[in-house]
């Protein structure tokens, strides 16, 4: 026994069919549907004249211009279901009549969904441009805090007061959160089949530069640390979070710079190098 389209896993004709008109764009889907009225104007016209018995009712006997205007009246009544009933098919033309409603209503039916569903797409694109920015500020902003912790260890260090234990979490504490926000950044660039929102250049500028800037810091602190003697690699916790920080840095920029459609990677290369001094301060320190 032969297996028919559902059988061997292709679709019915009718189905793609289906899926070619639902593709289509408004034009030609409106073209569409104005052409199947027109032919079915004709119809309901050549009806009349050869075929009065099967022809509706008030199209018969008329001139040639209005039965022209009336059948294509009737036909564009009929594929919008209006129905007033001014003009009653007879026969034949009660098929043809039913022919079109169906197909009609189905074209009319695809219209509305591509309406709607494009106007869901554009909701969806703003929601996630308007979460996009909220977690772009907030990274530049969770950048700047970490900077400010920085900028205030280093002060004190700078003036010889003794780091205390708070202030050695605080430190771990601002590694983890910059390891956070670090492995988000790579979650900026929207796949291109998505093809959802992607930072453009200037705001990857500068987040680049607020992460170069982080960096930066961090080199000062150990640089400070160091110049004061201070024993920060027995910080344990603390050391751990900063190899953590450093890891996630190298996994982080090989990801940005493979998703960025942007050509200047002159940024990536300058914040790889702050990576590395941090590195090679806590090789330094652990050959002392």
């Amino acid at each position: 026994m032969g297996q028919n389209s559902s059988g061997n896993g292709r679709p019915h004709l009718h189905q793609r069919l289906a899926e070619k008109i639902v593709t289509l764009p408004y034009t030609a889907l409106f073209t569409l549907w104005f052409t199947l009225a027109a032919l079915f104007a004709a119809a309901y016209a050549l009806l009349a004249i050869f075929a009065p018995a099967h022809a509706p009712q008030g199209l018969l006997n008329l001139e040639p211009l209005r039965l022209i205007g009336n059948s294509l009246y009737y036909s564009i009544i009929t594929s919008t279901t209006t129905g007033y009933g001014d003009i009653v098919p007879m026969g034949l033309s009660k098929i043809l009549a039913s022919v079109q409603s169906i197909v009609g209503f189905f074209l009319l039916a695809v219209f509305v969904t591509k309406l709607v569903s494009q106007q869901q797409e554009l909701a969806v694109r703003q929601m996630h441009k308007l979460t996009y920015e909220d977690v772009f500020h907030n990274t530049r902003e969770g950048l700047f805090i970490i900077r400010k912790d920085f900028d205030r260890l280093i002060a004190r260090v700078e003036q010889r007061e003794l780091l205390t234990p708070e202030d050695w979490e605080d430190l771990a504490t601002a590694f983890k959160q910059g390891q956070s926000l670090l492995l988000e950044i790579p979650e900026f660039y929207s796949p291109e089949e998505i093809g959802l929102y992607t930072l453009d250049e200037r705001r990857e500028q500068l987040l680049q530069e607020a992460v170069h800037r982080t960096l930066h810091r961090l080199n000062q602190l150990i640089d400070e640390m160091s110049l004061a003697g201070i024993d920060w690699m027995a910080q344990k916790e603390t050391t751990k979070e900063l190899t953590a920080l450093l890891h996630v840095v190298t996994k982080v920029m090989a990801l940005w710079r493979e998703r960025s459609p942007y050509t200047r990677h002159e940024s990536f290369e300058e914040i790889l190098r702050l990576r590395e001094r941090a590195a090679n301060r806590m090789r330094g320190a652990i050959g002392k």
